[in-house]
């Protein structure tokens, strides 16, 4: 159906073009050149809106495109799309370990939200297990990642979560502003 109606448009386009350049050389009346070039026009934006809704999708091959994909995804408040496409991502073989977490803690926050704080928590722990040898800045979502392990009943896991961040203050002196977060876990 999509192959016909492209020939049909074609057709109707060249009949078109032919008519505008047969009527511009014999002189034609500019009140009805108008008309012909305007047809024209028309012609081009229906073609060029059928290959933009028809064309293929690109396949996603890097972190960037899962990751810029369930963003959008997540905007649109489509947030199985989004967990579908991360998981999607973790399959790729030629991602490192921090793009992997990035998809693990992009699941995590997702789950955050709809209020799965046992998935958001399993997430959250294959993202950190994942650059527990690297190096990353603090960052204030961290206290709702431990928060979501206490709700996902897993104190001892959020206590241990805060002590291995705490001990990244060498590196990143903001670590510490978890400190009141473990006193709190520990009484």
């Amino acid at each position: 159906m999509k192959k016909f109606l492209l020939y049909m448009l074609y057709f109707s386009l060249i009949y078109d073009v032919v008519r505008l350049i047969y009527r511009t050389v014999t002189k034609y009346s500019l009140e009805n050149l108008g008309y012909d070039v305007s047809s024209v026009i028309r012609d081009l934006i229906v073609i060029w809106i059928i290959f933009r809704i028809t064309r293929p999708k690109k396949k996603r091959t890097k972190f960037k495109h899962f990751h810029n994909a369930a963003i959008i995804a997540e905007t649109e408040k489509d947030y199985g799309k989004a967990l579908e496409i991360r998981n999607e991502g973790l399959k790729l073989k030629g991602l490192n370990n921090a793009e992997h977490a990035g998809l693990y803690a992009g699941n995590g926050g997702t789950y955050l939200y709809l209020k799965d704080y046992n998935n958001a928590s399993l997430c959250f722990d294959k993202a950190f297990e994942l650059v527990q040898e690297e190096k990353f800045p603090y960052d204030e979502q961290f206290i709702e990642v431990i928060e979501s392990y206490v709700k996902a009943n897993r104190k001892e896991d959020a206590l241990k979560l805060v002590e291995s961040l705490l001990q990244r203050q060498s590196y990143h002196k903001k670590f510490k502003k978890l400190e009141p977060i473990r006193e709190k876990l520990l009484t």
